[in-house]
């Protein structure tokens, strides 16, 4: 099962309560030998999930939805994941009492979540800043339909990411896809070496080396140039915002 789909909720800006809880928003991850996990929290009041799994990488998590926060607690409503069985969304499968809540500490965000609505704590994720670059972080494609991300971590890892928007999981051309591994930037090319890959059978978007990668503060953009043919030719450009 890659696709997994669960009732829409309205989540407006209407649930925060003040704007302290604006201070939640933003890039947030855990970074471990064993695991890389990144929690983004956006204005709009949805969200993208991803863990990288060093040990087991067929149990990494792509998954993206909409959430609410309140004072008493946040709740993830996921929409697409390519591992249902993992995730945030696991946690409504098997617990279906659970209680999450959000608190700030300094530059770190903590994610408490109580299994048995006991209001005693199970477990707590630290999630800590993720510092931005003008290459690194977490950027979005433009002129696409579908949820198409490019995450570069300050630690020499990546991640591309394909959300299905479509009803049909399986229309041609439009899946939900994980690919994740290490890269490098030298000069401006952008040299990508995969380790994981959730649709073995397909290849990623992005080519091995990426001839050019710009930068530009004012729009806040990225693009890459692409060779698509046999020449030495940068002839395709994709532009990615944050």
């Amino acid at each position: 099962m890659h696709l997994a789909l669960t009732a829409p909720v309205n989540a407006t800006a209407q649930t925060l309560t003040s704007n302290v809880q604006h201070a939640f928003f933003g890039n947030w991850i855990i970074d471990t030998p064993e695991h890389i996990t990144l929690l983004q929290l956006n204005r709009d009041l949805s969200y993208l999930y991803i863990k990288l799994n060093h040990l087991t990488p067929h149990q990494s998590v792509a998954e993206w939805g909409r959430l609410a926060i309140a004072p008493n607690g946040v709740r993830f409503m996921a929409s697409y994941t390519n591992n249902p069985h993992l995730g945030l969304v696991a946690y409504q499968i098997t617990h279906p009492a659970h209680q999450m809540t959000l608190t700030k500490s300094n530059t770190a965000l903590l994610l408490n979540v109580d299994s048995n609505a006991d209001s005693v704590t199970d477990k707590q994720y630290r999630y800590n800043r993720n510092t931005t670059h003008p290459v690194y972080g977490v950027w979005h494609q433009l002129s696409t339909p579908a949820l198409t991300s490019l995450i570069l971590l300050n630690n020499g890892y990546y991640a591309t990411v394909h959300i299905n928007l479509h009803q049909d999981p399986h229309a041609d051309g439009h899946f939900t896809h994980l690919q994740w591994g290490q890269f490098e930037l030298l000069a401006q090319q952008l040299h990508l070496a995969p380790l994981f890959n959730s649709h073995p059978q397909r290849k990623s978007a992005l080519p091995s080396i990426i001839q050019s990668v710009a930068y530009f503060p004012n729009s806040q953009q990225l693009a890459l140039w692409l060779n698509k043919d046999k020449r030495n030719l940068a002839n395709h450009l994709l532009l990615f915002k944050q």
